[in-house]
């Protein structure tokens, strides 16, 4: 069972954090969004106090089942989802997996990685598989502080940067690899997307680069990767709005 908190009133919503980083990222998103929905805030395997998945079993299958005994247990017949970073990965394989317990979805700052991005990333799994020491080096010290600097403030060293390196080092490092090798490309992630999907994009995002046109509807933000966070006004008046209509 995934340790998750219960904030608000109304409608489920259920929220999926990204990388390394769990109940914190909400901390600004989730009072606005606590005044609408009854929101279900989940730390994913191997995250906080949720327990790792099993030696040699899929991330992704762990995280979804775990997702859908928190549905049963509370005993909630749907829920709408909102799903930040690459938590969105979690999300379409729950969608596929128990479409008809889903509303709508909903995703913030999706990591939609094409071209040259998606070979840099895969191009780490590369060396995980022949020398895990050198990726287990590569998320630690200043190096994971480099990236997340790059990846959530366009390389901007702002405190918040340090705030959330904090958190992800406190992770396994074997969790953080295993939720990065699962992601998806971005003409995967986005292949089941429909009316009922709505993609919140920052204008100056890095990882969410050239969102579709057609097939679902995509808003904008003025910010960065780091959107929950330091863009939670902007972001959660797109959500209410969608989810409300």
């Amino acid at each position: 069972m995934l340790n998750y908190r219960l904030i608000g009133s109304g409608p489920p919503l259920l929220l999926i954090h990204g990388f390394g980083v769990s109940f914190q990222i909400w901390r600004e998103l989730a009072p606005l969004l606590a005044q609408h929905f009854r929101l279900i805030l989940v730390e994913l395997p191997g995250h906080g106090d949720s327990a790792p998945p099993p030696p040699g079993q899929s991330y992704t299958e762990t995280a979804v089942a775990a997702i859908e005994s928190v549905r049963q247990k509370l005993g909630i017949p749907k829920w709408a989802v909102l799903a930040y970073s690459i938590g969105t990965g979690v999300a379409v394989a729950y969608n596929a997996a128990h479409p008809d317990c889903i509303s709508t979805l909903v995703f913030v700052c999706p990591p939609l990685l094409k071209g040259w991005r998606w070979w840099n990333l895969r191009s780490l799994f590369w060396i995980d598989n022949r020398q895990p020491a050198i990726s287990d080096w590569l998320l630690s010290g200043w190096r994971i502080y480099g990236l997340v600097a790059l990846i959530g403030f366009n390389g901007r060293p702002v405190p918040l940067a340090r705030e959330w390196v904090e958190e992800i080092v406190r992770q396994p490092t074997p969790v953080l690899k295993a939720s990065l090798r699962e992601f998806l490309p971005a003409k995967q992630l986005l292949a089941g997307t429909n009316e009922r999907w709505l993609l919140i994009c920052g204008t100056r995002d890095l990882v969410s680069t050239r969102p579709p046109r057609q097939g679902v509807a995509v808003t904008f933000f003025a910010g960065d990767h780091s959107g929950p966070v330091r863009m939670a006004g902007p972001i959660a008046e797109k959500v209410i709005k969608f989810l409300t209509q």
